[in-house]
């Protein structure tokens, strides 16, 4: 009866592990789904909108370019940010979800949000003060903002649960 015990708990342990590494291939796959759509923002849809709107306001014209630049250097944290996430599913596919890496890779994706929500809070700024805030601009601005900032309270507070649970997790092993 007790080897049928230990055995159940053995089973529980692999479907555990199993899931762990299943999460961690999606979440695998939805860092590369990502990774997919930035590079078609960058390539295709974004300077497409760029031309449209130069095309469609003379006065926009000239700052076709350095808009874009501006976009490019705003999808730098977001490609940082996906690298995190990918060493983050790495350490779930091992069974270490709550290790301090993972807090810390968390609370580094929170000030990327931060930190690009920041970016584009000055660059409408920037852009108002020199009467080019297109409407359709600022309408994408602020949904950039609103999920960086969302994205942002969540990773610090992802990053402080883990940290907590990483800290218990070590005071049990000790006390093993």
């Amino acid at each position: 009866m007790q080897f049928d015990n230990a055995h159940a708990i053995l089973a529980s342990k692999g479907a555990v592990r199993m899931k762990q590494k299943e999460l961690s291939r999606w979440m695998k796959a939805i860092v590369v789904l990502g990774f997919i759509c930035v590079l078609f923002l960058d390539a295709v849809w974004v300077p497409e909108l760029g031309k449209d709107l130069a095309g469609n306001t003379p006065e926009l014209q000239r700052m076709f370019w350095p808009c874009l630049i501006y976009f490019w250097i705003s999808t730098i944290p977001v490609m940082v940010f996906m690298a995190l996430v990918w060493k983050m599913a790495t350490e779930i596919g091992r069974d270490n979800s709550f290790c301090m890496k993972n807090a810390l890779r968390l609370r580094t994706c929170s000030l990327l949000a931060a930190a690009d929500t920041l970016y584009y809070i000055i660059g409408g700024v920037v852009l108002l003060s020199m009467n080019l805030l297109h409407i359709g601009i600022a309408i994408i601005g602020l949904g950039v903002c609103a999920v960086g900032a969302a994205i942002s309270v969540l990773c610090a507070a992802l990053s402080h649960l883990t940290r907590k649970a990483a800290d218990m997790r070590s005071e049990n092993d000790l006390t093993i």
